[in-house]
């Protein structure tokens, strides 16, 4: 049986195809700039590449360019599409909705629209990519994986703003966490490797890349997160700006005459490891950049490496404090 995988960025598609129960990896590739005149289409299998460049205007393309990949006389990992038994989509938001994978409906698409002003970076995608896979793997069953399902464990002392009540109770204004998939992995695998049951672990995951957070996991359930409402608390990352004094975004808006659209391009695209460095949001080039005595590419390396020291002592104090 085959399971195609899929994660659907702004601008990207990741994909693996699966041979089940073995767990076999058969094809993977990635579509990046979707969009743009020259985006970039990578595909493997058994050492056969491709790496071209072609106009690609929006995921539904994307979707079809994989379908018609996965199928290619020459190339391809399967003769009949039909033989995808299932399609798993990562989704990033699920609200308090969510606390598990579920299989794709109309109600939980309905619900993944519904929350699209909670992720409005990263649901619009994941929902174009079920439309499209609905469309291109009829005969497969889909599922989606929610990064926010993991946390629905936390307790209220966690999930909670110090914010009047009443915006929790009628806008559901609170901590989600990010990164679900990633940080349960994480976990498991480590109970995994210890011979341990996956609810018989006490451990802090950190997930490190352009989007960075950390877990506390009590007992194999999390319990508190660096992220929050949105993906933008917490951490410093590569483009995020991580935890901010809410003074400052008021002085944009009321000093510099911001609107709420250059506030959140700044606070999402510009800041972070990129903001800081003026280099790159990628740490392999800033690190580079600072062996060659870049000292703004150092300095985004320090103020990384202090937020994330002052985070995980903060998370593993509240982690300790819940096993005394």
């Amino acid at each position: 049986m085959k399971i195609l995988v899929i994660n659907c960025g702004s601008s990207s598609i990741k994909f693996k195809l699966f041979s089940m129960p073995e767990n076999t990896l058969v094809a993977l590739g990635l579509i990046e700039k979707i969009g743009a005149p020259d985006a970039i289409v990578k595909y493997s299998k058994d050492g056969f590449s491709i790496n071209n460049t072609q106009e690609i205007p929006d995921h539904n393309h994307g979707l079809e360019i994989i379908a018609k990949l996965l199928v290619d006389p020459s190339c391809g990992a399967v003769k009949n599409l039909n033989e995808i038994k299932g399609v798993g989509h990562r989704v990033v938001h699920g609200g308090e909705e969510f606390t598990g994978s579920m299989l794709i409906d109309e109600k939980v698409t309905n619900k993944i629209k519904e929350f699209i002003p909670l992720a409005p970076l990263h649901n619009p995608p994941n929902f174009q990519g079920i439309v499209a896979a609905e469309k291109y793997f009829p005969e497969s069953v889909q599922v989606a994986c929610f990064d926010t399902a993991f946390h629905t464990t936390l307790p209220p002392v966690a999930y909670l703003y110090a914010l009047p009540y009443d915006f929790y109770e009628k806008y559901r204004i609170r901590r989600y966490g990010f990164h679900g998939t990633s940080h349960r992995y994480v976990a498991r695998r480590f109970a995994q490797i210890l011979g341990k049951h996956k609810y018989d672990v006490n451990l802090i995951t950190c997930h490190l890349g352009n989007g960075c957070s950390i877990t506390a996991v009590k007992n194999g359930r999390s319990i508190d997160t660096s992220m929050g409402f949105t993906p933008l608390e917490g951490l410093v990352m590569g483009t995020r700006s991580g935890d901010i004094d809410p003074g400052v975004i008021l002085y944009f808006i009321e000093n510099l005459k911001m609107n709420p659209s250059e506030v959140n391009k700044i606070l999402n695209k510009e800041s972070g490891l990129i903001g800081i460095s003026g280099v790159s949001n990628d740490f392999r080039s800033i690190v580079e950049s600072a062996s060659k005595g870049n000292k703004m590419a150092q300095l985004a390396i320090e103020i990384f490496s202090y937020r994330g020291k002052n985070t995980l002592a903060l998370i593993l104090r509240f982690l300790v404090m819940l096993m005394e």
